[in-house]
């Protein structure tokens, strides 16, 4: 069974899925399946797998699919080593990105107790432009999945995407914007999308400690 800091570094990962698939180059790829493959983190037929994938994208798939299982099930037995080399290589090659995996949410939200005590503190609180803006700094890759799930559909999101193409900050506020606009829920908003946030936490990057900070401490 995985320890906590095995589960965290595991969702880290996960989270990040779509932003290290999109960011990881043959260069950052090869450098660490040697490493890894040096400190016996994974088998030579694991590295054929692989670098055997024909497209950058494909062998980073391949490549995080083989991290991600490791580290639930090797790290605790190798103290994070294997997570912590992760990172490391990130780092040298992408410090963009290694920010982005050490700086993802790792709490886990699915647990029921954790769902009811994050929407009885939320409950009463008006979801205003404002503090949708703020909400928005804290959601990252994998946004689509949330506003999916807020029955809106592909269309806009393209609309969205079209008119704002070097900002995703943009495009997601005139998504959710128009959402809440849509909706006019008023206090019961903020519930209905910390709702559907945390529904798509598999594939969706976001922090919900610091939405939860931007959303007390306004």
């Amino acid at each position: 069974m995985a320890n906590k800091q095995q589960l965290r570094n595991s969702i880290k990962i996960e989270r990040c899925r779509m932003d290290l698939v999109q960011g990881l180059d043959d260069v950052t790829i090869k450098n660490m399946v040697d490493h890894f493959l040096s400190q016996s983190f994974i088998t030579s037929e694991e590295k054929n797998v692989i670098q055997a994938e024909k497209t950058e994208q494909d062998k980073a798939r391949k490549l995080l699919d083989v991290i991600h299982r490791k580290v639930e099930s090797q790290d605790k037995q190798n103290k994070s080593k294997i997570f912590d080399g992760f990172v490391k290589c990130l780092r040298e090659h992408n410090q963009s990105l290694a920010l982005t995996v050490e700086n993802a949410d790792d709490s886990v939200p699915n647990d029921e107790s954790d769902k009811s005590n994050i929407l009885e503190r939320v409950k009463n609180i008006d979801l205003n432009e404002k503090m949708l803006n703020r909400i928005l700094m804290f959601i990252g890759s994998g946004w689509e999945s949330v506003a999916a799930e807020l029955d809106i559909d592909s269309v806009k999101i393209s609309i969205a995407k079209a008119n704002n193409p070097h900002s995703t900050r943009n495009q997601m506020f005139e998504i959710f914007n128009f959402w809440r606009q849509r909706e006019t829920l008023g206090r019961g908003g903020l519930t209905k999308l910390i709702k559907a946030i945390n529904y798509c936490s598999v594939h969706c990057n976001f922090n919900m400690n610091k939405i939860l900070e931007c959303i007390e401490d306004p």
